[in-house]
């Protein structure tokens, strides 16, 4: 399932958004980060910890470490890469989040809930 999530122009450095791409066989909802990485480059991520599967931001919205190079699980302080999502600290250290297919059109995103291969 793909679906619009915002405009590309709207996302800014230093932001991450939460979005709803749906909902999962099971009536559950499907829930990405979407945010820029060092680079500037569009990522996005499914919003479940590595270590248990609940939301990064446990529905706070906060996420950025003070630098803002990392996402931080606040649950379990899980530190995670921007550009690639890899944990480097806590109990998945070593563990990755997965990462989501983004797509720009016309300045569109679309995210979609089938992982990137990237």
């Amino acid at each position: 399932m793909e679906a619009w999530v915002c405009r590309a122009e709207d996302l800014r450095d230093g932001t991450v958004r939460t979005v709803g791409l749906g909902h999962d066989d099971d009536g559950l909802p499907i829930m990405a980060l979407l945010l820029r990485d060092e680079n500037g480059d569009i990522v996005a991520y499914r919003n479940l910890c590595r270590h248990l599967p609940v939301p990064l931001d446990g529905g706070t919205g906060e996420l950025l470490s003070d630098d803002g190079a990392h996402l931080i699980c606040g649950t379990h302080g899980a530190t995670y890469r921007l550009y690639d999502g890899y944990c480097v600290e806590g109990p998945c250290e070593g563990l990755a989040l997965h990462r989501l297919y983004v797509r720009e059109d016309g300045g569109d995103l679309y995210v979609s809930d089938e992982p990137d291969s990237r």
